[in-house]
């Protein structure tokens, strides 16, 4: 019986996401020497061979098709940060927790439907320092129909950044949680870039 209801379950979801809007998106997984806080120079993860990562733009409804090839020398897995994946945790991310990773040189699709969401989410690597070293880029799903009235939407997010790799920064916070030191990051990322080079907001009276 609880069989039956389980394929139940999965043939519904099946048909929900035969009627939704496809969003299909390819990302390449790799890094690319860059400055990404005008300063320093070392290898950050990219996608596509671009920093930062555009972020996602979803309707609610609509299911994300992430083909995903890993073009790095160590495992990878994209973790889609608070997607409920009822029924599909196989695609959560979570690397040898709901999932092996991504081998390099190999390909993986996600298949993310986002029917009960909508918000400001965000998608990241899922395996060791990735997150850390620029895995990582905004998730907005639009809802449907506007919860209030405004005349534009943009999108403004922040990143810790550091010029040294992760490893180094292990090794400091480990000293510093001697000291009872938080750990110490150096620059702080405005949609990607630093903020003398990050895009302009211009503001109208009035306007919302």
């Amino acid at each position: 019986m609880l069989f039956l209801i389980w394929e139940l379950l999965l043939l519904l979801n099946s048909a929900a996401i035969g009627f939704a809007e496809r969003v299909e998106l390819f990302w390449d997984i790799g890094r690319l020497n860059i400055s990404r806080d005008g300063y320093n120079t070392w290898d950050s993860i990219c996608v596509n061979n671009a920093v930062p990562i555009s972020p996602v733009h979803v309707t609610q409804g609509d299911v994300l098709i992430l083909n995903v090839r890993n073009s790095l020398d160590v495992p990878t897995a994209v973790h889609a940060h608070g997607i409920y994946h009822n029924y599909t945790d196989y695609y959560d991310g979570a690397e040898m927790v709901t999932e092996c990773g991504i081998p390099p040189g190999e390909n993986f699709t996600y298949i993310i439907d986002t029917t009960t969401q909508a918000g400001d989410l965000w998608i990241h690597g899922h395996v060791h320092s990735q997150l850390t070293d620029g895995f990582r880029t905004p998730f907005i799903i639009h809802e449907k129909v506007k919860p209030t009235t405004y005349d534009k939407d943009e999108v403004l997010y922040f990143e810790d950044w550091n010029e040294r790799t992760f490893e180094d920064m292990v090794a400091i916070d480990a000293k510093l949680k001697l000291a009872d030191i938080p750990p110490l990051y150096r620059t702080m990322l405005i949609n990607g870039v630093n903020a003398n080079t990050s895009k302009s907001l211009h503001f109208e009276p009035r306007k919302r």
